[in-house]
């Protein structure tokens, strides 16, 4: 909303915007001085309060209040008048904040009707209503008269809120222009069409037999060629500028609308331009639409084919639809080689391809699987025969109507992670095997120190032979002792050297130097 920009003499300026506006629009007041089938100020009294916020009302009842006083009746109905004009803009900007998106109203073709509805067609009612109350209350109009006061007040303040609001409030958020060399010579050709049509339709220009058709339709080329070239906000300016140039050629009798009287003549004239300015309004806006989801989906799609995993879609009996580069390789084949043509089993194990039929006929129910949204470990296979251990997402891919149509699964290669656990859960093992051993040694080499302390004591009393056998004890022993030693080193290795990769450190035989064999 514009209020940062907004000053005080901000109100008088708009107050005297208005007054002009509203000075022109009852110079063209057929049926009553105070009742005009051509009313930008409705227009602008919206744009104005929904950009600049609901304090300008004074500026606009002001300027109501001026028109009227200065045009016919007396001060109390000119306040009744400006009053209802007031509240006509108040309720239009409040209705498009609370039910069409506000000043975003225009980006959405729902918001867009929804504006022409309650705002185009209801909030103008209000002053319609209270402007003919008001006149006939004060004695300014006849009871019989008041139906065709209503129509035209109410149909002027239509187009003044269809045709005038749109290229005011979209100009007023944005008034930056940015096109290439390109763009701009289209543009100009764009506004001479609409020129020439409103000249050929509106303005009498061509063959003098032509003007008894109804080329009105000539109207609708260039303003869907707006639309889908540059957007709303120069499709709303098309709109006014053949607004200008058919109320021209209309009031000077020319143009496809003109009948008896030129008050009925500008009544056809506003319906046909509020329908104009709705339907390139909502054309634009779908276009608009379409080509921000074009963005989404090709950003989106930029980010799945980048992505390292494996992104995967499948239809409901498992052939698969989609194929990032992250899936060519993790799998080994190629996207043109599987999309449309096999179903994911091609990289499922038989024994786990029973997972995939349950939660695909899960799915196909309509049933939820709660389990496989969030990420399971599985085994798949390359195209090279390999498993591997993977990482899976599995979700469902819904249409506009929230229907499953089909599953997207993401996969992510575990395999080097598994292999690190493995050779963890080895390494804790072991380290719990060589504490085993240490506590063995420990318990070992105190009754072993008794042996040889004993031997040792009964060589002096043994003959030769004895001696001889003493010492293949003592041999003995001494082996027994060196394996008891060698079990402390792998226990002091296995639990201080965590600096060595994990395969390194688990080797037992390369921990203990000097090689013990099971021999030994």
């Amino acid at each position: 909303m514009l209020r940062a920009s907004f000053v005080p003499w901000g109100l008088l300026v708009l107050t005297g915007v208005y007054f002009l506006a509203g000075k022109f629009g009852l110079s063209l007041a057929f049926v009553h001085a105070s009742a005009s089938a051509v009313w930008p100020p409705t227009g602008i009294a919206l744009a104005a309060t929904l950009l600049l916020g609901y304090r300008v009302w004074p500026a606009l009842f002001l300027g109501a209040f001026l028109v009227n006083v200065t045009t016919a009746g007396s001060v109390w109905t000119s306040l009744g008048i400006a009053s209802g004009n007031t509240l006509e803009g108040l309720l239009g900007a409040f209705l498009v904040r609370r039910f069409a998106n506000g000043l975003k109203v225009f980006d959405r073709a729902r918001d867009i009707f929804t504006f022409g509805v309650l705002a185009g067609l209801g909030a103008t009612a209000v002053s319609a209503t209270v402007g003919v109350t008001t006149l006939w209350l004060g004695g300014h109009a006849r009871w019989e008269g008041l139906g065709a006061i209503w129509l035209t007040w109410w149909l002027g303040d239509v187009a003044g809120a269809l045709v005038v609001a749109p290229v005011l409030i979209l100009w007023g958020l944005d008034r930056t222009v940015r096109l290439t060399r390109g763009q701009v010579l289209e543009l100009l050709l764009l506004l001479g069409s609409v020129l020439l049509v409103g000249a050929v339709v509106f303005g009498g220009l061509g063959s003098p037999w032509a003007r008894n058709y109804p080329l009105e339709f000539l109207c609708i080329p260039p303003l869907v060629v707006a639309a889908f070239r540059f957007g709303p906000r120069e499709a709303a300016t098309c709109v006014a500028l053949l607004s200008v140039l058919a109320n021209w050629g209309t009031l000077h009798g020319l143009g496809p609308f003109v009948r008896y009287t030129p008050n009925e003549s500008l009544l056809l004239l506003q319906a046909f331009m509020g329908t104009m300015a709705m339907m390139t309004l909502l054309l634009a806006a779908i276009v608009k639409g379409h080509a921000q989801t074009e963005a989404a989906l090709a950003r989106v799609a930029a980010i799945v084919e980048s992505s390292d995993d494996a992104i995967i879609g499948k239809t409901l009996d498992g052939m698969i639809a989609s194929w990032n580069a992250g899936a060519e390789r993790l799998y080994g084949y190629a996207a043109r080689e599987v999309v449309g043509r096999w179903p994911i089993a091609l990289v499922i194990p038989p024994e786990h391809r029973d997972e995939l039929s349950m939660i695909l006929e899960r799915l196909a129910r309509g049933e939820r699987v709660d389990h496989y949204e969030t990420a399971y470990e599985t085994v798949q296979m390359t195209r090279a025969g390999q498993r591997i251990d993977v990482s899976v997402t599995v979700s469902p891919i819904r249409d506009a109507e929230g229907r499953i149509v089909g599953v997207s699964s993401i996969a992510r290669d575990i395999t080097h992670r598994k292999q690190i656990e493995a050779a963890l859960r080895e390494r804790d093992a072991l380290r719990y095997v060589a504490g085993l051993a240490a506590a063995a040694a420990h318990e070992i080499n105190n009754p072993l120190a008794v042996v040889v302390g004993q031997a040792q004591l009964l060589e002096e009393t043994l003959d030769a032979a004895g001696r001889r056998r003493l010492e293949e004890i003592l041999e003995a022993a001494r082996r027994i002792q060196e394996i008891v030693d060698r079990l402390k080193r792998i226990n002091r290795l296995e639990l201080a050297d965590t600096s060595q990769p994990v395969p390194e450190m688990l080797d037992i035989e390369k921990s203990s130097s000097g090689g013990m064999s099971v021999s030994d």
